[in-house]
């Protein structure tokens, strides 16, 4: 659990440096999520963690009220936090997330990793949790860095995410109206680190290699896999790429393949 919270933390504190930088009218850039901004995003993350710390206190009503208010991919409960965020100062929005993130964080510390926590779609362990958090910091930490051209620095702390896709692939084919199969799958990348991070029996058929930047990536559907460096051997390892998803609810249009690498 100390492992997961410190990357956690790492991953918001590697968001929050770009903020620091960025000048108050950037803040209304348009990032790759249409028609949310930088401001829209971070409202985003801030009102989740809200969410989180309320479920850990042990209100349910944020997960009655998704479900009410669910419209496809970009439910309306998802626009609480942007709205909110939309009549506030950039500073106002960044402290909101600085102030919720540090209670969320408190409360996971104080969990036994295994512990269930109710969310939207399911429980998951405390770990699990965590590790959701990470990996919705670090996908839409993605949008915000595009929406003004620079980089992330990608570091191991993906290894967290890729587990997390892959505990999920289930979960692909049930929102994506398939049947899951029983086939095992191999998955082998390398982190950005140069180690080789591997999960699922060495001897399974079906095995997707590659890095765990564009894995991830393509999971969280900020990458089309035929624009990744992804390689799938099995017609299983094939279809899990098309379809992989990280986070809860409906996958989304995720991101068309780039002109000429069409399928």
């Amino acid at each position: 659990m100390e492992e997961i919270l410190t990357d956690l933390r790492e991953e918001q504190d590697s968001l929050e440096k770009l903020l620091l930088e960025l000048e108050e009218a950037q803040w209304d850039i348009p990032t790759p999520a249409e028609g949310w901004t930088i401001k829209d995003t971070v409202s985003h993350i801030a009102h989740i963690d809200e969410v989180a710390v309320a479920i850990m206190d042990g209100d349910l009503s944020p997960i009655q009220r998704a479900r009410e208010l669910a419209t496809g991919y970009r439910s309306s409960f998802n626009e609480i936090g942007v709205e909110r965020g939309r009549a506030m100062r950039p500073s106002e929005v960044l402290s909101w997330w600085r102030e919720t993130r540090e209670v969320m964080l408190q409360k996971l510390s104080q969990k036994d990793p295994k512990e269930r926590i109710p969310w939207f779609v399911m429980p998951m362990s405390a770990r699990a949790f965590a590790t959701a958090r990470l990996m919705e910091t670090w996908a839409h930490g993605l949008d915000c860095f595009e929406a003004v051209g620079r980089k992330p620095v990608d570091t191991d702390r993906l290894r967290h995410i890729a587990l997390l896709a892959c505990l999920a692939r289930p979960w692909a084919y049930t929102v994506h109206g398939l049947e899951a199969p029983k086939t095992p799958l191999r998955v082998e990348l390398t982190l950005p680190s140069g180690a080789l991070w591997t999960w699922g029996p060495e001897d399974s058929r079906d095995k997707i290699t590659g890095s765990a930047a564009d894995f991830c990536r393509v999971a969280v559907r900020r990458l089309h896999y035929l624009d990744s460096d992804l390689k799938a051997s099995g017609e299983e390892a094939k279809r899990f790429l098309q379809i992989a998803v990280a986070y809860a609810g409906s996958p989304g249009p995720g991101r068309p393949p780039k002109k000429g690498h069409e399928e």
